[in-house]
């Protein structure tokens, strides 16, 4: 497998199938240097009760879709104009409709690189996207960071000769995600929606190719976002918020021995000196067998300090078991354990959720096109 494939795979987290919707597109018209494509996915899944999504702790179902287009005109014989947008829709609790996830518009150059301009994750995602492997039981520690796909960004991406190079910067914007609350354990003081002055974000990595069993590759990405001056819903100043990220990947995800490892860093600064930072390590490690059978597991540790006053310690083990029947169609059964975690009630919130230190259990099946 080429540098530049593992990179693009890795970037669209193609992992134990846990496809994003675009490698699936189907075209619906391509002509004269003009197409168009769909994609989208269907899914249900069961989630055991301390997943807390229904209920007091009761087990569940649940469904959701999701639906993207993607138009394409070639200009010149070195540049090409697109646009992109995606929506996911799900049954969870009293949630109707759709929410916009990806959307942007761009100059594809070539070999000289990409422009875009829109709402799509920063590029320290570029980093943690290696170790992005699960459904819902992993993400411990870059659970917190990666989710975020924010509006009014603009992003320069050089992806060749196995160099990747993506510099970006964000724009002002009011109550856009930043940080998520994965587990229930900071607050209410921490919601995430904050006012946002202006930020930038950066990456940086090389794939060797061909390294014994397959291509290694070695990842940095950092970002900083500003906050507006005032205060944010929170009723606390925001101030800025740091992020970076360093990991490494050595073999095929969709084929093969697969091992990666990621350290992440995070740090949210308000007004009298209050903050809150979370630190810590995710490894990942599995094998993708030629009948489509896949399995994925590791280690993940995040540690969340509050204003130096209060640590708190998650520690989990992951574990996906996937079936890829075709190119559209897989199901998976996914579990994540307590490997030590802490429990306190004096971190933030008097109550937390339970798969932060318990045993939890999914089973799910979704056809993609």
């Amino acid at each position: 497998m080429s540098a530049k494939r593992l990179i693009k795979c890795s970037l669209l987290v193609l992992v134990m199938g846990s496809s994003v919707l675009s490698a699936e597109a189907a075209t619906v018209y391509n002509r004269h240097g003009t197409s168009l494509g769909i994609n989208g996915r269907i899914q249900s899944v069961f989630y055991s009760n301390n997943y807390n999504l229904a209920g007091d702790h009761d087990s569940s179902i649940h469904n959701s879709s999701r639906f993207g287009v993607r138009g394409k005109i070639k200009i010149t014989k070195w540049f090409s104009a697109f646009a992109f947008s995606q929506w996911d829709m799900n049954s969870t609790g009293s949630t109707t409709g759709s929410r916009a996830r990806d959307q942007y518009v761009g100059a594809d150059f070539g070999k000289f690189g990409v422009l875009s301009a829109g709402k799509f994750r920063d590029a320290s995602y570029y980093a943690e996207s290696v170790v992005d492997n699960y459904e819902q039981a992993g993400g411990t520690l870059q659970g917190h960071f990666d989710h975020s796909r924010r509006p009014g960004q603009v992003m320069y991406t050089y992806d060749n000769y196995g160099l990747h190079v993506q510099l970006g910067l964000q724009t002002a914007q009011d109550k856009v995600h930043v940080l998520r609350n994965k587990f229930g354990n900071f607050g209410s003081k921490y919601k995430d929606s904050w006012d946002i002055d202006s930020g930038f974000s950066s990456s940086l990595g090389y794939t060797f190719d061909d390294v014994w069993f397959g291509p290694l590759s070695v990842r940095t990405g950092y970002s900083y976002i500003k906050g507006q001056t005032g205060h944010d819903i929170t009723s606390r100043a925001f101030v800025n918020f740091k992020h970076a990220a360093s990991s490494i990947a050595w073999g095929d995800v969709d084929s093969g021995f697969y091992a990666a490892a990621l350290y992440d860093y995070g740090k949210v600064l308000f007004k009298a000196n209050d903050w809150l930072q979370i630190k810590g390590f995710e490894v990942s490690f599995g094998y993708a067998f030629d009948s489509g059978f896949s399995v994925m597991t590791g280690y993940e540790y995040a540690r969340f300090n509050e204003d130096r006053s209060v640590t708190h310690k998650i520690k989990r083990i992951p574990l996906l078991l996937n079936y890829r029947l075709n190119a559209n169609f897989n199901i998976w059964s996914e579990a994540g354990f307590n490997a030590g975690s802490d429990h306190k009630t004096d971190f933030g919130a008097k109550k937390y959720s339970k798969r932060m230190d318990k045993s939890v259990f999914s089973l799910g099946a979704r056809y993609t096109f």
